[in-house]
C-alpha cells in the first residue's frame, strides 16, 4: 500500500519523490484508494506553508491567497484544467459529441476562466475569512485537502470510465471499485472525527458532493475522465470550506 501512496502522490502532485517502474493500470486503479492520503500531504504542506508565513508577519488574507497559488502549482494545475475544460463542456450547450471534444480540446474557453477564477476567489475567500482571529485554523489547513480527494474517491470509484481508453483518469476509473472506496472513506472519515463533528460534517459532505457529481457527470457525458475527477476535487474542496464558513465562522 506504501508504494501505492508514493505513486499516487509521485503521479498527482509536484512532490518529488521517486518511483520506479511503469505503472500498470491495476495499480493505478488503486488510487483513489490514496487520495485522501494525498489530500493530507499536501495539507501538511499547506499548513507548513501557513506557520512560515505566519511567522513572516504576513497578513491572513494574503496568506489565503498565496495558498491557494501553491495549491494550484504543487498539484501540477490537474484539477484547475479539469475544472475549466469541464466548465467549457458543460455550459457549452452542444452536442454530446461536440462537448465530449471540448473537454479534450486543451485551449480555455470564457467560462473555463470563469471557473478557474471563482475556484481561487472561493478558496481565497473563505480561507481569508476563517483566518480572521489572525490564523487559518490548522487542522481545516490538513482537512479541506482530503475532503476534496474523498469526492473524486467517490466520482471514480461508483463511476464508468468515458470513452473506449486512455487518458490520465480512464485506469483509475476502470479498474477501481467498491475497496477503493471503503478504504478512501474510512481514512477521511476517521482523520474528520479526529478533529471533531463539524470537520466529520464537512467530510459527509463532501462524500455527498461526489455522489452527486457521479450522477451529474454520468447524465451530462456518460461516464468520467480524468478531467471530470480534478473537477469533482476542485467542486468538493469549495463546497466543503463553504461549509466551514457556516459552521465555524
Amino acid at each position: 500500500m506504501l508504494k501505492t501512496i508514493l505513486d499516487c502522490t509521485a503521479f498527482l502532485t509536484l512532490i518529488p519523490i521517486r518511483t520506479e517502474g511503469e505503472l500498470t493500470e491495476t495499480e493505478m486503479g488503486r488510487f483513489p484508494a490514496c487520495y485522501p492520503v494525498v489530500g493530507l500531504i499536501l495539507g501538511f504542506t499547506y499548513f507548513i506553508l501557513a506557520t512560515l508565513m505566519g511567522w513572516a508577519g504576513l497578513p491572513v488574507a494574503t496568506m489565503a491567497v498565496l495558498l491557494v497559488i501553491s495549491q494550484a502549482i504543487l498539484t501540477r494545475g490537474f484539477h484547475l484544467d479539469g475544472l475549466a475544460d469541464c466548465a467549457d463542456a458543460l455550459l457549452s450547450h452542444k452536442s454530446l459529441e461536440r462537448k465530449l471534444e471540448i473537454l479534450k480540446d486543451s485551449h480555455q474557453g470564457t467560462f473555463g476562466v470563469l471557473a478557474i477564477v471563482t475556484s481561487f476567489a472561493v478558496k481565497a475567500t473563505v480561507l481569508a475569512s476563517l483566518g480572521a482571529g489572525g490564523a487559518i485554523p490548522p487542522h481545516l489547513l490538513l482537512l479541506f485537502p482530503i475532503w476534496g480527494r474523498l469526492s473524486a474517491s467517490v466520482v471514480a470509484t461508483l463511476s464508468k470510465p468515458l470513452g473506449s481508453g486512455g487518458g490520465l483518469g480512464y485506469a483509475m476509473v476502470a479498474h477501481s471499485g467498491s475497496s477503493e472506496l471503503i478504504l478512501a472513506g474510512l481514512f477521511s472519515l476517521i482523520m474528520s472525527l479526529a478533529f471533531g463533528l463539524r470537520s466529520f460534517m464537512c467530510a459527509l459532505l463532501a462524500i455527498a458532493v461526489g455522489y452527486l457529481l457521479t450522477k451529474v457527470w454520468k447524465a451530462a457525458l456518460g461516464g468520467v475522465n480524468g478531467d471530470l475527477l480534478g473537477a469533482t476535487v476542485e467542486l468538493g474542496e469549495m463546497a466543503t470550506l463553504l461549509l466551514c464558513a457556516i459552521i465555524y465562522i
